[in-house]
């Protein structure tokens, strides 16, 4: 191994303890810390967990609840693993600076094209419709028909 300066070890020293105390601190979610998931959803909510989506509160992940278009444009771009900090604006006027890093994420990646071509409507619950077309585009799949 090639000679490293002092300040580059004790860099290293330093990132490593504070990445083993961060993980002690806050330890990686998981399914059984929601008290609202059952076994049906174990596994699923496992997986989107362990790609950085979180619950709707420290003990309960939200199965049951209804979700707007915001929140299921966080969810999906953490579970794809978008780039938030390389995309464009998208220019929508009604998004917060909280969701637009994942929105512009979106319709950067040929996701969504919002509701206009200025307004993504955040605040709305997202149909069924809507959450299929965003699946289909952003896990790139292909249908079959006769």
């Amino acid at each position: 191994m090639a000679y490293q300066p002092k300040n580059y070890r004790k860099f290293v020293a330093t990132a490593a303890t504070a990445t083993l105390v961060a993980s002690a601190i806050a330890p990686v979610a998981s399914a059984a810390d929601f008290k609202d998931v059952s076994s049906k959803y174990k596994e699923a909510v496992d997986f989107v967990v362990s790609k950085g989506a979180s619950g709707t509160t420290a003990t309960t992940f939200g199965t049951d609840a209804n979700i707007k278009r915001g929140d299921a444009a966080v969810l999906l771009v953490k579970v794809l693993g978008l780039d938030t900090a390389k995309a464009p604006d998208a220019g929508f006027e009604d998004v917060n600076s909280r969701l637009a890093p994942y929105i512009n994420a979106l319709k950067e990646a040929g996701i969504t094209a919002g509701k206009t071509e200025t307004t993504f409507d955040p605040d709305a619950q997202i149909t069924r419709g809507e959450l299929a077309v965003w699946i289909y585009k952003g896990f790139g799949l292909e249908g079959e028909s006769e």
